[in-house]
């Protein structure tokens, strides 16, 4: 009252302090009403935004080419069908409440039926329940949600099956593990949409919440399984090592790593750099609208350009293929001599690295892929240790000319009692079949048909340093270090292993021809090439270079240097000319072994070999072919192998031939090209 009795006698500085205080309650008043009412839904939204999840983003794959970067692994774009959740809730929301009051209602009317005796208790119990309330349990509630979750995704998808005209599933497990661990990101539907099924969704104009189609990249594996052991294949990377991680993910997209071949060797170089987006999150785990940022983008990973040759490695594969209508267990490896680049390298049957993009059931990993005694996930080429038979031979007289042996010198092969037409070796009581036909061979004779005799006679003469000395030379019994994971060392001792395994005079006629020992078809394709080069063993090249994604990039290529030389044979060159004649008689001559493998505009020299397969109760015998060409200046380097062939000349030889015959018409082709331009 004071304050008004001061305000009425005229007090003109209180007055002024009084409008002042009164304009000030104004002002907050309307504040409060601007925030509290105008402003309220946006508010509470914001209230309900809580937290970011940092999602993981993998990079785009590098590719693979060839060596004339023609491209064998790529990436090509796939359309996958999203539901997003975050737009089904004020569905979600209403099902929910209309499933609440059935459920309500029905135990309602429930309790209401019980204990009708009569007429009349039963008018008494529903009077009674009538306006009483039924309590649900938090368990009630929450089978509530999640039914009605379901129901409300499940109808979208149905919806859009219906415009598809395909029928889609939907798991309420999948569903329910989704909304737990990963409600901010979109739920797969179709996670490969066909082509019709693209231009559907891209023609209409869809009303139906939520549903979105997004682009993704997938690795395609442009010629199916054609090189597929030396190009790999991935798998997914659901359990990344995180330590490797400067950043602590909530959430990974699916991602894959290198499980095999050059996909696993070079993973790092390939994968790239992953990026980070940041999505913000209401307290429920939805995605907040508008609220999705890229922290990092994503950095491709570089290119791998090989030494490979697509249309060779496609005709040494067709090759391969000729040999048991397709049915064929075996190998090929086509080398360049001169600097140790792999030019195309199969290994048959063989695979579709595509199908490991998904996952593969039991069913089709034991009746396919692990199936005895094919195998196709096994690299032959690399990991296929095989005793090296006749083959071996070539090694052999390298070793028994470094120690005196005269070219010229004869050895007579007996005949065979048991079978006139071949000759027969005898170590004490033990006899050796030859099949070489009996009489005088020489040292060019020996190896063109390719007689045992002459070989053991020799091979227990020169003894077992020497001999083993001559092939770990040539880098028998170690890795060629070709880059890829997938490589055996073979089975090719050393002296101390002699004394502990216990081998006598019979072991040393027997390792003379190529049994009880093995190799890898590269291992032998390496020696090969130093036989045809006059003593250089090279590392195998299969990597040219590495380079950025983008060519236009500031990165710069990282090439791997071509002929690394491993070693040097120290022999006299008339040594290698010698046995690199005798490989040339071994086709040119008509009593030759690989006679098979002759052509008329290229001189292809050979070396056969077949050798049995003991163990595990089962009997075989694997075939090899081996071979360098053209004679006077070799250029190539072919080897052949074929399991349960019949026999080096008559299977592998063949196959041989197709190989130097795309080869020579590819120069052909070449010189045709240049002489045009």
């Amino acid at each position: 009252m004071m304050i008004f009795d001061q305000l009425n006698k005229g007090d003109r500085a209180l007055r002024m302090l009084a409008w002042g205080v009164l304009g000030g309650l104004l002002l907050i008043l309307g504040q409060l009403w601007r925030v509290q009412v105008i402003s309220s839904d946006r508010y509470r939204a914001s209230l309900q935004t809580q937290s970011f999840k940092s999602v993981r983003m993998p990079a785009l794959r590098g590719r693979i080419l060839d060596h004339n970067r023609r491209e064998l692994v790529g990436n090509t774009p796939r359309y996958r069908l999203d539901i997003y959740l975050d737009e089904l809730r004020p569905q979600f929301e209403a099902e929910y409440l209309r499933e609440k009051r059935e459920l309500i209602s029905a135990r309602k009317a429930a309790l209401a039926s019980s204990d009708q005796d009569g007429w009349l208790t039963g008018l008494w119990n529903r009077l009674r329940h009538r306006n009483k309330s039924v309590r649900l349990t938090p368990g009630d509630l929450e089978l509530l949600q999640r039914q009605s979750r379901y129901t409300v995704v499940s109808n979208t998808v149905s919806a859009v099956g219906s415009r598809l005209g395909t029928r889609l599933l939907l798991s309420e497990d999948a569903l329910h593990a989704h909304y737990l661990n990963r409600r901010f990101l979109p739920l797969p539907v179709i996670p490969d949409c066909n082509p019709t099924q693209v231009a559907q969704i891209t023609e209409q104009a869809w009303a139906i919440p939520g549903v979105a189609l997004e682009q993704v990249a997938v690795r395609s594996y442009r010629y199916g399984s054609l090189a597929a052991h030396v190009l790999g294949h991935l798998k997914r990377d659901d359990n990344p090592d995180e330590d490797r991680e400067e950043i602590t993910y909530h959430y990974r997209l699916p991602d894959f790593v290198g499980a095999i071949g050059l996909e696993r060797s070079l993973d790092t170089e390939l994968r790239g750099t992953a990026g980070t987006k940041a999505i913000q999150v209401n307290s429920q785990g939805y995605r907040h609208r508008q609220s999705e940022e890229l922290l990092t983008a994503p950095q491709p990973g570089r290119n791998v350009v090989t030494t490979l040759d697509l249309p060779l490695q496609q005709a040494v594969e067709k090759a391969l293929n000729t040999v048991k209508g397709g049915d064929e267990r075996g190998a090929a490896v086509v080398l360049d001599p001169i600097n140790g680049d792999i030019l195309a390298m199969a290994s048959a049957p063989g695979f579709d690295p595509t199908e490991f993009l998904s996952p593969i059931s039991t069913a089709r990993w034991e009746g396919f892929h692990n199936k005895e005694p094919e195998r196709p996930m096994f690299n032959r080429a690399t990991y296929g240790e095989y005793a090296p038979g006749s083959t071996f031979k070539v090694i052999h007289a390298l070793a028994q000319l470094e120690n005196g042996l005269d070219p010229s010198e004869t050895v007579t092969v007996r005949p065979n009692p048991a079978d006139p037409g071949h000759g027969v070796y005898y170590l004490g009581n033990r006899s050796i079949g030859d099949r070489a036909p009996p009489g005088d061979y020489d040292f060019r004779r020996a190896l063109i048909k390719s007689s045992n005799t002459y070989f053991i006679h020799y091979g227990l003469r020169l003894g077992w340093e020497r001999l083993l000395g001559m092939g770990h030379q040539f880098g028998l019994g170690e890795k060629t270090g070709v880059g890829i994971g997938e490589e055996a060392v073979g089975d090719f001792p050393v002296m101390e292993d002699i004394p502990r395994r216990g081998w006598n005079q019979g072991n040393l006629a027997n390792v003379s021809i190529g049994q009880e020992i093995t190799v890898t078809p590269l291992q032998l394709a390496v020696a090969i090439g130093a036989v045809a080069n006059g003593g250089r063993v090279y590392y195998p090249r299969l990597v040219h270079r590495i380079e950025p994604y983008d060519l236009f990039s500031d990165g710069a290529p990282e090439g791997v240097l071509a002929g690394q030389l491993r070693s040097e044979i120290k022999l006299p060159l008339r040594y290698f000319d010698l046995v690199r004649a005798a490989m040339r008689d071994d086709v040119l001559d008509d009593q030759g072994t690989g006679k098979a493998a002759r052509l008329p505009d290229i001189a292809v020299c050979g070396k056969t070999g077949t050798a049995e397969i003991k163990g595990n109760g089962r009997k075989d015998k694997v075939t090899w072919f081996v071979s360098f060409a053209p004679f006077e200046a070799p250029r190539y380097v072919v080897v052949v192998m074929i399991e349960s062939g019949g026999s080096g000349g008559g299977t592998c030889a063949p196959v041989a031939r197709q190989i130097y015959r795309h080869l020579k018409d590819a120069e052909l082709a070449l010189t045709k090209g240049f002489a045009g331009g």
